[in-house]
């Protein structure tokens, strides 16, 4: 059997060995409900009060608020005390051109802007999620409140409605936000909170570019009084509150050459289509678009409120490794990298200058904020958990390859972390009433769902399956299912993508 898994039958019998394998790994979740208060739906404890209440009425504020006044947004006299109003967003040059080349080099439509202007665009594009940043949107539930928490099912959602373009500043604002209680009537030591908002960012023309929604299931917990808090958490960087499944279990794979001989075809077979049109006649329901692979992954990005995007991570060796640079150095665990690590990891532009930013380049939390860089930086030799958002960007080039330069990225919706992986390793999780769900849209694939949680050291072999096209107002769509595999068959991101595609009848 191909580790590349060329067909549906080939990823089931992967996906099945692949989970078998995790539950052998597998840590179950600590009973430990005696050292945590019981807790019921919408009954706060006194310590809970204060700090959910006034979560809730800034919520409230946000929801009742109507809709914004765009141009006293851009010209800065909204009352100061307006709800919802995020921050201002920057689109450098030099950050945009940081983005497109780590994620779609090879893409004109990222890197010249005359090729862009001769297509109609204004410029050269920023790639389109770049000031779609869930940490701004997605306030957790407060941290006063709660002395231990578990995170599941990031499930999110961009629809891009216009381009971005190098030195557009970007305004972002949170337009509804809400948060049901889920735990059950009989109580439970954590309390279940699915929150989901929804918000809107507008360029200084006052054009909208993206909508957005950004989901996630936060269970939290409460010592009980006289219990000592562990010193110790179990997620990245030991932080105390946190806890998370033991993720790094999953083997680590160790690239062989037969592994490097099949990354080279996907790479060789993936055909960008660049200027050549898609027409929306041509595409029917079952194509299965060209495989793109990305990685290995030898670094993760982390987020950076102030300008939007992740900053560092690794790009793709794919020129260097198909051209046989003898430069490149092949560490014990068969991956490729670069002699100098900014070849390979890129320094981020202007890194001690980002705006916002306090010297050291550090970000001031609030009580209870949750440092989410944290989450994602390397320690030691373990291997690091990788952003959610990360292979959204790499399977944004999945999509660009297929649909080529006369197409439109219309929306972007993706998630980690489902139930099911979480009921897998011990985590009894109810599921958010407004989660989607991606990879039952893909005939042999119904069943299956994200299995673990991306790590570096793993690929992204992006693939994709043509599930629907239509016409919507008049104007050509297609939905994809999209989805990552690691080289050993993990399924570690999923999603799905519409695409605006010119129609051969129009022309």
């Amino acid at each position: 059997m191909t580790r590349c898994f060329p067909n549906r039958i080939a990823i089931r019998a992967a996906f099945l060995v692949s989970l078998c394998t995790l539950n052998v790994h597998l840590v179950q979740a600590q009973d430990d409900s005696d050292d945590f208060l019981t807790l019921y739906p919408n009954l706060l404890t006194e310590r809970e009060r204060p700090h959910v209440e006034q979560y809730l009425a800034e919520n409230r504020a946000i929801n009742e608020r109507g809709p914004i006044d765009v141009q006293a947004l851009i010209d800065g006299t909204l009352p100061g005390n307006t709800p919802g109003i995020g921050p201002v967003i920057v689109a450098t040059p030099e950050m945009v051109a940081y983005q497109n080349g780590k994620y779609d080099p090879e893409n004109r439509l990222y890197s010249d802007g005359d090729y862009a202007r001769e297509l109609g665009y204004e410029d050269l594009l920023a790639y389109p999620t770049y000031a779609a940043h869930d940490d701004t949107f997605m306030v957790p539930f407060p941290g006063p409140a709660r002395d231990k928490l578990l995170v599941s099912q990031l499930n999110h959602n961009v629809t891009f409605h216009r381009p971005i373009y190098p030195g557009d500043r970007l305004f972002l604002v949170a337009d509804e936000r809400t948060v049901t209680d889920l735990t059950p009537p009989e109580g439970d030591t954590y309390r279940r909170i699915a929150i989901s908002t929804k918000g809107s960012i507008y360029n200084q023309r006052g054009e909208k570019v993206n909508d957005v929604v950004f989901q996630v299931l936060e269970s939290v917990r409460q010592y009980r009084e006289g219990r000592e808090p562990q010193s110790e958490g179990t997620g990245p960087g030991g932080m105390a509150f946190w806890i998370a499944p033991d993720w790094m279990r999953r083997p680590q794979h160790i690239y062989t050459d037969d592994d490097w001989e099949q990354i080279r075809t996907l790479w060789r077979n993936e055909n960008p289509r660049g200027a050549e049109p898609l027409y929306w006649e041509d595409v029917n329901v079952g194509d299965r678009p060209a495989v793109t692979v990305d990685g290995p992954i030898v670094a993760s990005v982390s987020p950076m409120a102030t300008i939007g995007v992740g900053t560092g991570g690794s790009r793709t060796l794919k020129n260097e490794i198909l051209s046989g640079d003898e430069s490149l150095i092949r560490r014990a665990d068969g991956i490729y990298t670069t002699a100098d690590p900014e070849d390979h990891v890129p320094r981020v532009p202007g890194e001690e200058d980002l705006p916002g930013m306090p010297p050291g380049g550090e970000r001031e939390l609030a009580e209870g904020d949750i440092d989410t860089t944290e989450i994602h930086e390397q320690t030691g030799d373990q291997r690091a958990i990788l952003i959610n958002y990360l292979a959204r960007d790499l399977a944004i080039r999945h999509v660009n390859n297929w649909m080529g330069d006369h197409g439109w990225l219309q929306n972007m919706r993706w998630g980690i972390m489902p139930t099911e992986v979480m009921a897998d390793l011990g985590y009894s999780i109810p599921r958010h009433p407004t989660a989607a769900t991606f990879l039952d849209k893909v005939p042999g694939m119904e069943d299956m769902y994200v299995n673990t949680h991306g790590l570096t050291t793993d690929l992204a072999i992006v693939k994709s399956y043509v599930y629907d096209k239509y016409f919507r107002n008049g104007e050509p769509m297609v939905d994809l299912a999209l989805w990552a595999e690691s080289i050993d068959g993990y399924i570690w991101w999923a999603g799905g993508a519409t695409v605006k595609l010119p129609s051969s009848n129009s022309e």
